[in-house]
């Protein structure tokens, strides 16, 4: 079945023709529906044209004029049969002149579509009337079953007419219901062709779209699987990386504080090397400075000076008045008098002694005394190698503060002796 063309816009309807688009397209099933009522319409119409023109073409419902023979005994004969009766004592019914009689309608055709009424002719026009002659006498029982007769035939005719009218018209309504029910089955053939059509293709768009769903999922789940093993890695690298940054960083501050250390030592010896030279020259200067007070003195009263310190060294068996001979803190030949210095030293030495592995590191000094034996400066005569370990020394001889007292009972003004790391 072909598609209808789409209607054309109206002239001067000010809309553009391009906007009737906009409107919702009509399935084919409402075109069916559509072509379907008009072919009911026009049956429709084409049933009420019929019935129009069978009231316009039938038979008024009054009778016409029965005429009647009548018939007399003898050899008399029958007068015409007059066209009109005229009103008379004599007659038992009135009798009117009869129209002029209609043709019989023919049998209708089928009913076509839409036909078009044709207009009632014209009555003709009646005759101008002789006077008719006098009717003869007839017979009323003659008269009656004539009339019987006629109208017996005029209500068959009328009836066959009638049967013929609602023949045409049943199968003119069984014609349009057949039509209509063929156009009803072929939209809903075409309808169901349709819906499988369309089920067909939502089906298959479904699957479609089902199958790519399920790849885009497992390439999803696949780039997922692959993310979590690539960041897994770059975590374990970047681990490692910290790791061994993080051992590289703290090699390097062991490394840094190592040589920080030694740094600090190595500038803790330079300052103690400074301060001593400037300890010594300092000393040095006013050792010169009193040596030569000394000798002025000496110059004056160097008598009484000799013999004064000939006793002093003679009571504490010092020869010239030094200590060169003591040895570890000693003093003079009393091996007694050197281990009380050499304890009160070690008391003030704080230095972590390592396991003896071959020499025994040793210490020469000198330590200033006044007269009550408190430590007036001391001197580092030949270091021991190892700075930290002199610094030590030092430090407890400073705090050896005041010195034991000589078995003699007098401080001499310096004592020199040697400490050793180890005990011999």
């Amino acid at each position: 079945m072909t598609q209808p063309f789409p209607p054309k816009p109206r002239a001067g309807s000010g809309k553009h023709p391009h906007r009737s688009a906009q409107r919702p397209a009509r399935t084919p099933e409402q075109e069916d529906e559509r072509r379907g009522l008009a072919y009911a319409l026009v049956a429709h119409a084409a049933i009420a044209a019929v019935m129009l023109v069978g009231f316009l073409t039938t038979s008024p419902s009054n009778p016409n004029p029965v005429q009647i023979e009548l018939w007399a005994e003898g050899d008399t004969l029958a007068a015409a049969e007059p066209e009109d009766q005229p009103d008379t004592p004599e007659q038992s019914q009135p009798q009117e002149q009869p129209p002029e009689p209609r043709p019989e309608p023919e049998p209708q055709p089928a009913p076509q579509p839409e036909p078009q009424p044709q207009p009632e002719p014209p009555p003709a026009p009646k005759p101008p009337q002789a006077e008719p002659p006098p009717p003869p006498e007839v017979d009323p029982d003659i008269a009656l079953e004539k009339a019987r007769e006629e109208k017996r035939k005029r209500e068959e005719e009328e009836r066959r007419i009638a049967e013929q009218k609602a023949a045409a018209e049943k199968a003119a309504a069984e014609k349009a219901a057949a039509e209509k029910a063929a156009a009803e089955k072929a939209a809903a053939e075409k309808a169901a062709a349709q819906k499988a059509a369309a089920e067909k293709a939502a089906a298959e768009k479904a699957a479609a779209e089902k199958a790519a769903a399920e790849k885009a999922a497992a390439e999803k789940a696949a780039a997922e699987k692959k993310a979590a093993e690539k960041a897994a890695a770059e975590k374990a690298a970047a681990e490692k990386a910290a790791a061994e940054k993080a051992a590289a960083e703290k090699a390097a501050a062991a490394k840094a504080a190592a040589e920080k250390k030694a740094a600090a030592e190595k500038a803790a010896a330079e300052k103690a090397a400074a301060e001593k030279a400037a300890a010594e020259k300092a000393a040095a200067a006013k050792k010169a400075a009193a040596e030569k007070k000394a000798k002025e003195e000496q110059a004056k009263r160097d008598a009484i000076r000799a013999a004064m310190r000939g006793d002093a060294l003679g009571a504490a068996g010092i020869s010239g008045g030094t200590a060169d001979r003591n040895q570890s803190g000693g003093g003079g030949t009393d091996s007694g008098y050197a281990a009380l210095v050499r304890k009160c030293i070690r008391d003030g030495v704080v230095y972590p002694t390592p396991p003896r592995s071959g020499g025994n590191p040793t210490v020469q000094y000198r330590a200033n005394l006044d007269s009550s034996g408190h430590v007036t400066g001391v001197r580092i005569l030949r270091s021991s190698g190892i700075p930290a370990f002199d610094r030590a020394v030092e430090s407890g001889i400073r705090g050896c503060n005041p010195f034991p007292k000589p078995p003699t009972g007098k401080y001499p003004s310096y004592v020199d002796g040697n400490y050793l790391m180890y005990d011999q």
